[in-house]
């Protein structure tokens, strides 16, 4: 079974009406025929729309529309909205869909907002993108500002909805507010090491071992930029981001975060069907057991906690 915590198809297929999610499109790193390919059982879907200066909710909804649309159209893959229906689906060998948004100034400040989503089928949010929002301040902000008096409400409704609290993109500041306030577990959905690769979206060692204490996850990945400063890095050096969160205590934390469709992944990760590939590397390395952890064990495991 593999899990992917993070891709941006629907940020592509917001931007292009024609593409379409079921054929063989190289517009496309995940899509139903490279999931097949490369055995991917259950992907998250980011909502994404930071990057647009107006509208944000409204075309949220949208990308909502284009995956309920363009997406679980079929009986192929389905959205899965509780721990309950991801078994049920991959029981009936279906491919499962969660829902998350990236970025909470879709939302504009109104709770009420973040309740829709959630009844729309939304079951996770990453707080901030790289920016600062209404919640706090994204890692590339250089005052690294934590949680605003709002971005506390927000954590304890997504703690009161069960919704999964991800803190890819957030301030250093507002990290260590949210594991202070959590009562749940937190993600990191796509980061890897800073201590291997010092980029601002990565994870400190003591941010790698608070997530450890918390229950939470990391998903690893698969982004050239945070992964080695050379021309083009690939699995081997991604493999040692696995290595030091494993080597820190973190065997039953790491999970898959891709960002495919995101950005420019790994040489030998280019899309979704090449997944295989990190799966041989990785049983060069680990017991069998472990990989499985790994390539998504641990993120149903995670998934049962809050979901």
């Amino acid at each position: 079974m593999i899990i992917d915590a993070h891709t941006d198809v629907l940020w592509k297929m917001l931007q292009d009406p024609s593409i379409n999610f079921y054929q063989d499109d190289d517009r496309l790193a995940v899509n139903y025929p490279n999931m097949i390919k490369g055995g991917v059982d259950v992907q998250i879907f980011a909502i994404f729309v930071s990057s647009l200066k107006t509208s944000r909710f409204e075309y949220a909804l949208q990308s909502v529309d284009d995956f309920y649309q363009r997406v679980e159209m079929t009986d192929k893959l389905q959205l899965a909205t509780n721990y309950e229906q991801i078994i049920s689906l991959l029981k009936q060998k279906k491919k499962v869909a969660i829902l998350s948004i990236e970025g909470a100034e879709v939302i504009e400040g109104d709770l009420s907002k973040l309740r829709t989503f959630y009844r729309l089928g939304v079951r996770a949010m990453g707080l901030t993108w790289n920016q600062a929002n209404e919640v706090a301040d994204g890692v590339m902000e250089p005052r690294n500002g934590g949680l605003t008096q709002f971005g506390y409400e927000v954590v304890h409704e997504m703690n009161q909805l069960g919704m999964l609290i991800d803190l890819s993109h957030l301030s250093e500041h507002g990290f260590w507010d949210v594991m202070e306030i959590s009562r749940s577990p937190i993600m990191a959905s796509h980061a890897n090491a800073k201590r291997i690769y010092p980029h601002p979206r990565n994870l400190n060692d003591e941010q790698i071992k608070a997530i450890i204490r918390s229950g939470g996850m990391i998903g690893i990945t698969f982004v050239s930029e945070f992964t080695a400063e050379k021309n083009e890095p690939d699995i081997d050096d991604l493999l040692r981001h696995i290595e030091h969160i494993a080597a820190l205590g973190g065997i039953n934390h790491i999970g898959l975060g891709s960002d495919f469709d995101g950005a420019e992944p790994v040489k030998g990760l280019e899309n979704a069907s090449k997944i295989e590939n990190l799966v041989e590397v990785l049983s060069q390395k680990y017991s069998s057991e472990q990989v499985q952890k790994i390539l998504g064990g641990n993120w149903l495991s995670y998934f049962k906690k809050i979901l």
